[in-house]
């Protein structure tokens, strides 16, 4: 199998995926970067978009992959793809919805190639709903709109942005491993598969467990009047410029941190002002004006690293505001190795994330970058019994193909 090397702890897991750009190639790539036998299944009429330009995100979140590039909407390449379902644990795919059923690809079709079968279907409004929303296409900035993400992310002062990067794409992503997962384990004691719909939308509306559940229970909305970062109006909490020019992050919150911040500024902890046992003061208060005030002061007049340093030691929360460059070299990051360098297949060097989580006794690995186009076409054929005269008729029809 390509020499796949055995590892993790799902190396006796077998997953394909036929989807593209981010939220379902990304549910795969978690699984491969724990062991997991991964066949991207890819368009040979169309190659994912996000091979375009270099292809940054082709190796890193297509990376311990292997790759056929069949058309599985009909004839021989249809009739390919379900003799590889016969041995496929998990399937994922990412179209809009009714796709499959028009190639009369339904989940009844597939379960009959394999009862036991994990099926999952990823798209922006679900595969159920209101018509006029199923059949929408949906990308990651759509999900976000829809959700409400977008409208908490808004400045006063700007229009609504998404927030970056991709939040409901991974999360999405997050959400279909998990649960394809969990279906897999109760596949294997009762032999039945099951169909999974994740509905990006839901998995914006998922991870926004503080400001939801207020609007939907307290009719509060978190508009762009009182959006301040995540602070909800609590002072001393959010990005602060230092005297080196450096912005560092930090929250004064929780009845210790409370404490802490109070007696590094010399406020009177305690104090009819800042009683004991305060978890946090909220801005246009006489209390949270002056905590807020105190923390402006006192990162004015101390470089990044002498706040960092302190806030630390003295148990306050706190961050520099790094961007990516800067954790190359950052020895937190080199001394836990959350970068690695590989080589792709076609011989660069591209350095990229490490595999996590980090697992003590079944660590995962990368033991391929993100493959070409039809990479592993034969491997992945002759596998599931194909001939080499019907893998050739596939070519010369055009429902297989490979980058020279």
């Amino acid at each position: 199998m390509s020499d796949r090397p055995a590892f993790g702890p799902l190396q006796n897991v077998r997953v394909a995926h036929s989807s593209s750009s981010v939220a379902g190639p990304f549910c795969a790539a978690l699984m491969a970067d724990l062991g997991a036998d991964v066949i991207w299944i890819e368009n040979p009429y169309g190659p994912d978009v996000v091979r375009a330009g270099y292809g940054y995100t082709i190796q890193g979140d297509r990376r311990n992959q292997r790759n056929v590039s069949l058309d599985i909407s009909k004839g021989k390449g249809q009739e390919a793809f379900l003799r590889m379902l016969e041995n496929i644990d998990i399937f994922v795919e990412a179209s809009k919805p009714g796709q499959y059923e028009k190639w009369g690809l339904t989940d009844e079709v597939m379960w009959e190639a394999n009862p036991a079968l994990v099926i999952v279907h990823i798209s922006g409004f679900g595969q159920t709903g209101d018509p006029r929303y199923v059949s929408r296409p949906s990308f990651d900035p759509i999900a976000q709109a829809f959700g409400g993400m977008m409208f908490c992310n808004s400045s006063p002062e700007g229009k609504a942005t998404p927030a970056n990067f991709l939040v409901a794409d991974y999360y999405s992503g997050y959400l279909a491993a998990f649960s394809a997962l969990a279906a897999h384990l109760r596949a294997r004691e009762t032999g039945q598969g099951d169909s999974i719909d994740v509905a990006q939308y839901e998995a914006i509306m998922r991870s926004g467990g503080t400001a939801n559940n207020i609007s939907w229970n307290n009719g509060i909305v978190f508009d762009r009047e009182h959006n301040r970062d995540m602070s909800n109006g609590a002072a001393a909490y959010g990005s602060y410029r230092c005297k080196d020019g450096v912005e560092i992050y930090t929250l004064v919150f929780g009845v210790g941190v409370v404490k802490h911040a109070c007696e590094l500024f010399g406020l009177d902890y305690g104090s009819d002002l800042f009683p004991a046992k305060s978890p946090k003061f909220f801005l246009g208060t006489e209390a949270g004006d002056a905590m807020e005030q105190a923390m402006v002061e006192y990162c004015a007049s101390h470089t990044a690293q002498e706040v960092e340093d302190t806030f630390n030691r003295v148990g306050i929360p706190c961050s520099q505001i790094n961007d990516y460059t800067m954790l190359v070299d950052h020895p937190h990051v080199q001394a836990r190795e959350s970068l690695l360098t590989y080589q792709t297949p076609k011989g660069d060097e591209f350095t990229t994330y490490n595999v996590f989580p980090r697992l003590k006794n079944n660590p995962g690995q990368v033991w391929r970058g993100g493959p070409s186009i039809g990479m592993d076409n034969e491997d992945i054929l002759f596998e599931v019994g194909l001939t080499q005269e019907e893998i050739d008729q596939l070519y010369a029809e055009g429902q297989l193909a490979k980058e020279e």
